[in-house]
């Protein structure tokens, strides 16, 4: 019992159990449903959460690459900020040197109510300009950014911002590029003179043709001519901070640095000025002696880069102003020279013409100067570099040709001056303004053949230097684009061809005045013709102009070959030599004499005829003696001698068949001498002084008596007369001539008060001091 007992406990308890068991298991299956519904729930909810998973990621790569792209915005527009300091400071620095330079800095007044800082002074420094380029650097790389991103709002108001800046900075660097280049001064110094023993060394201002032909022709054959022309050498000026500086701002401008824009696709208008002008375009447009010879030049430089505008500014000021100087400096020593030497006798024309040569090699010694400043300065940003981000940046065609022509705008206003100069001496010394054959217009007094000698001596000489120097002139004005294409001449390089072709066309000029007059020189009119029957003062000149031209054989031949002359229609090769033209002046020398001779004839009596005779053998006796093969003084063996048969038969035939002769008309002093009737005669009152205008009807004739006896005595006294019986002569008829009369109107006029302070110079000469000048009028021949 008790067994069974125990096992429907068991059992009982079994069945307890497996009903709670199924009760469990059917909460546990309502659980899993419950489960597999929430799961499915929770996988409806996990698969857009992947999606968006997918999509955040995304979000977070763009918005990193945003982030980029800002904080690369954000110093692009930081800009401005960053670089303007550098700029602004280089701005006030050159601000402050322009006030320095107009005298504002000292006199202006403290604005009370202005930033402190902007009162500090800002001194420039080297690191300052190196900065400056950096910026602006920075500043164009903005720019491109920007111009990129045009659609943004705020890009309009970025490039105005940078532009203004660049600006800035491009003005600023100019002026102070400009600044340092005028600051420099001329590239040209005072040589060093070294005394070597043995030598004798002469003045520059003292040199003859001859001298100055063989200092050229031997430094043309030793290639050292810059070191044997001029007073000054050749030196670069520029220091060498100063050179870094000017190439930084070369280097930042250069190319298209100067603007933000493109480079441009066609040649800049301006260049168009400087290249190709027609040489029949080279004429004189300003007044002589103004300092310019054509506009030409005068015109500003606009090449399209405005640093390489500055340069050509800056030192085409210097070296006109180094030309100039020297040009002033010489004719003020040629002024103190003349007065100096004042009681000798000085060819003006060719002193002048021989500090024309002068001014010619010291325009030499600038042109070569400012090359050197030229090839420091600029030249160095023509050349490629490497650029550290990579790549070669092929230099613009444009730029090239734009330093080219400043380099020729700085030199031809050089050229320009000295062929200013040298023309001035023609128009001026050389009297080529005068080609009707008078001085001064209609009615005025022909020119005379000593003047006109000495212009055809000084032309020749001018054209001896541009001869020998035009073409290292024009080698030193020529810079080479280097652009690859057919380069055009510049303006410097036609200013030195226009230099020869002006210079041969005014030779010419003086040389057919000299030759017209002699063929002018007046035969008839006792004021025009010698009156002592002695040798002419034409003859005495023409002498003198042969020995003139005939030591410029070169030069004269530069003439012959390119221009048709009245004596030689040839040109080229066929031209003639210097021979046919001293042989035209001799003839028309003989010719005018022959004219002369036979005016004498004209007066009655054998007198006449003696005085014509006369005259023929005094002048061909002084051309032989002077001129001849035979003469018998070969003292000086600088002295022209023509050797040629013609000359002699010519000369010796004449002075054969002429006896002397005497030319006695000093008849002019008598036009003075007319009395002045008595009822012309009026006194003042109370006085005995004529009045004003009776006491000038005398004082007209002695002062016209006093002023051409001076002018013909002073004419004559010194000349010669072969035979002294003769000289006797001669001396008693030209008092015969005047001085009775003269006693008479005297001895008439003297006493009576016509002037009340200066009546002793008016009566200065009296009859007997005139008969004592007269008996000293003639020399002997020596």
């Amino acid at each position: 019992m008790g067994a069974t007992t125990e096992s429907q406990r068991r059992i009982d308890a079994l069945g307890k159990a497996l009903k709670k068991m199924k009760t469990s298991t059917n909460e546990a299956c309502l659980y899993c449903d419950q489960l597999t519904r929430r799961a499915r729930q929770l996988d409806s909810l996990t698969s857009p959460a992947s999606d968006a998973s997918s999509m955040l990621s995304k979000a977070s790569n763009n918005l990193g690459a945003t982030l980029v792209l800002m904080k690369d915005a954000k110093e692009k527009f930081d800009t401005i900020r960053d670089c303007e300091p550098a700029i602004e400071r280089l701005h006030r620095g050159v601000v402050q040197m322009q006030n320095e330079k107009s005298g504002k800095l000292k006199n202006a007044r403290r604005n009370p109510f202005e930033d402190k800082d902007q009162e500090k002074i800002v001194v420039l420094t080297e690191q300052d300009v190196y900065a400056a380029a950096d910026s602006m650097e920075i500043i164009r790389d903005a720019y491109e950014y920007f111009i990129e991103r045009k659609h943004w709002r705020s890009t309009g108001s970025a490039l105005r911002s940078l532009e203004r800046v660049h600006q800035m900075g491009v003005s600023s660097m100019c002026i102070l590029g400009s600044f340092h280049l005028i600051d420099s001064g001329q590239a040209v110094k005072l040589k060093r003179v070294v005394k070597q023993e043995g030598t004798t060394k002469v003045k520059a201002s003292m040199e003859t043709a001859q001298q100055t032909r063989e200092r050229l022709s031997a430094a043309l054959q030793n290639r050292d001519l810059l070191r044997s022309i001029g007073e000054f050498e050749e030196y670069q000026p520029v220091e060498a901070r100063l050179v870094r500086e000017l190439r930084g701002i070369f280097e930042c401008l250069g190319g298209n640095g100067y603007q933000l824009v493109p480079p441009p696709k066609n040649e800049p208008p301006g260049l168009a000025h400087h290249f190709g002008i027609p040489a029949n375009r080279v004429v004189r447009t300003e007044k002589v002696g103004s300092g310019g010879y054509t506009n030409i030049v005068q015109r500003p430089l606009k090449t399209g880069f405005p640093h390489v505008d500055a340069y050509g500014e800056a030192r085409k000021n210097v070296a006109f102003a180094s030309i100039d100087h020297y040009y002033r400096r010489t004719k003020q020593e040629r002024k103190r020279n003349a007065e100096k030497f004042s009681g000798s006798i000085m060819d003006v024309a060719d002193t002048a013409a021989r500090d024309a040569v002068r001014c010619l090699e010291h325009a030499m010694v600038v042109v070569a100067g400012e090359k050197n400043v030229y090839r420091t300065v600029v030249s160095p940003s023509l050349t490629k570099v490497s650029d550290e981000d990579g790549g070669n940046e092929d230099i613009s065609p444009f730029y090239r040709k734009a330093c080219a022509a400043a380099y020729s705008y700085v030199v031809a206003s050089v050229v320009d001056k000295t062929m200013d100069i040298i023309e001035t001496v023609f128009l001026k010394e050389g009297l080529i303004g005068h080609a009707s054959g008078t001085k001064g217009g209609e009615g005025a007094v022909p020119l005379s053949v000593r003047e006109t000698a000495s212009a055809a001596g000084a032309g020749l000489r001018m054209l001896d230097g541009v001869r020998m120097l035009g073409p290292s002139l024009a080698k030193l004005c020529d810079m080479p684009i280097g652009d690859g294409s057919e380069e055009q001449p510049s303006i410097a390089s036609i200013l030195c061809i226009a230099i020869h072709r002006t210079t041969v066309k005014n030779t010419a000029r003086t040389l057919e005045n000299l030759a017209k007059a002699i063929q002018e020189d007046p035969v008839k009119g006792s004021a025009q013709r010698a009156k002592d029957a002695r040798v002419a003062n034409l003859t005495c000149d023409v002498v003198r102009a042969v020995r003139n031209v005939s030591h410029y054989d070169s030069a004269y031949k530069s003439v012959s070959k390119r221009r048709q002359l009245p004596w030689d229609p040839n040109m080229g090769e066929e031209a003639g030599e210097l021979e046919s033209f001293i042989r035209f002046l001799v003839m028309r020398l003989v010719n005018s004499l022959k004219g002369k001779a036979l005016n004498y004839t004209k007066h009655p009596g054998d007198l006449g005829q003696a005085r014509s005779s006369m005259f023929m053998m005094n002048n061909t006796f002084y051309l032989r003696e002077e001129l001849g093969p035979q003469a018998q003084n070969f003292d000086n063996p600088i002295d022209f001698r023509i050797e040629s048969s013609w000359f002699v038969d010519k000369v010796n035939k004449l002075f054969e068949s002429e006896k002397g002769k005497y030319l006695g008309h000093w008849e002019v002093l008598n036009t003075h001498l007319t009395s002045v009737e008595h009822d012309e005669l009026e006194y003042q009152k109370n006085d005995n002084i004529l009045s004003l205008d009776s006491g000038r009807l005398i004082k007209n004739r002695f002062s016209g008596f006093n002023e051409d006896f001076e002018r013909i005595y002073d004419e004559h006294k010194e000349l010669a007369v072969v035979d002294p019986r003769l000289r006797d002569l001669l001396q008693k008829e030209v008092a015969e001539v005047f001085l009775p009369l003269y006693r008479n109107f005297y001895e008439s006029y003297s006493t009576i008060r016509f002037s009340k302070k200066h009546q002793s110079e008016y009566t200065k000469y009296s009859p007997y001091k005139i008969e004592d000048l007269l008996s000293h009028l003639y020399v002997e021949a020596e």
